[in-house]
């Protein structure tokens, strides 16, 4: 059976409580216990996910390969397929343990995504987010 919320309060509410996504105005707002940074050659990814091992889990993917002609954009992916294509970073910010991304070329989608890390971990991931994402703003918490 198909639960459909009666209200757009209540759809918020389910999907926080039983997806750990949230919905806010036009962006959506995931939150996920990891991070992890994959570089393989010119080939880069950032996944953030709950460290499930599990075939249906929520996540959130940014891949990029970098000999790519400048102005290619990312690849995104997600569990949800309204996230996911290959576009442009419109705007990217990062805080201590906050990624705000906008992107799309036809449909902009905004993504605020709260993430566990450790300090050295989070160093390099901002390193690589940098190679990703060269206009990503960094701010202090």
């Amino acid at each position: 059976m198909l639960f459909a919320p009666a209200s757009p309060i209540l759809a918020n509410i389910f999907l926080a409580r039983y997806l750990g996504v949230s919905i806010q105005g036009r962006g959506m707002e995931l939150q996920f216990k990891t991070v992890s940074v994959a570089i393989s050659g010119d080939y880069y990814q950032v996944t953030f996910d709950d460290d499930l091992n599990d075939e249906d889990e929520p996540y959130f993917m940014i891949q990029k390969q970098l000999k790519l002609p400048p102005g290619e954009g990312c690849y995104f992916e997600s569990h949800n397929e309204k996230l996911c294509g290959h576009s442009r970073t419109k705007s990217a910010r990062i805080k201590a343990n906050k990624l705000y991304l906008s992107y799309g070329e036809n449909q902009t989608r905004e993504v605020e995504i709260t993430f566990g890390v450790n300090h050295i971990d989070y160093k390099y991931l901002v390193s690589t987010l940098k190679k990703m994402i060269p206009e990503i703003s960094v701010r202090s918490s």
